[in-house]
């Protein structure tokens, strides 16, 4: 006796067979592709309107580089948050905030000395696309707590 084993759902049965000697195929079907990119002027408006609610909401947030005023980053989260003005505000709120809690910006060579000479972490031999230097952490000679970057 012979037994069958389906592994998949047959195929929908919508689909019609195209023969080779056709030149054309017999069904035509529509495909769209949403796109996150948005017209620069569009772009100016969105970056300008998250900046002036990030003034008026989140005052208290650093301005400069990574600041609350940083253009290219609030362009780089609109675009992250497929241009919502009110979910790039979330979001950069957050990221500004996480970045001054954690201290970023007091972060230098002197005071990640140590963490390096632990062989933890490296440069890697060659930049990513933009450019920068790649540095790999090998995640198993990380031990929470025991390093302060200060």
């Amino acid at each position: 006796m012979a037994q069958c084993l389906r592994l998949r759902p047959p195929l929908p049965h919508h689909f019609k067979a195209v023969s080779v000697h056709h030149e054309k195929p017999t069904n035509v079907f529509k495909l769209s592709i949403r796109s996150c990119s948005v017209a620069s002027e569009t772009a100016r408006r969105l970056v300008a309107e998250v900046k002036d609610k990030l003034q008026k909401e989140q005052n208290s947030l650093p301005v400069g580089k990574y600041g609350r005023d940083d253009e290219e980053m609030i362009l780089w989260f609109l675009k992250d948050r497929k241009f919502s003005v009110e979910d790039t505000v979330s979001k950069l709120t957050k990221a500004i905030g996480w970045r001054k809690e954690f201290g970023v910006s007091e972060l230098s060579e002197g005071s990640v000395k140590s963490a390096a000479e632990t062989g933890k972490a490296y440069l890697h031999n060659h930049v990513d696309v933009y450019g920068r230097s790649v540095l790999i952490v090998e995640a198993s000679k990380h031990f929470p707590g025991v390093q302060k970057y200060t």
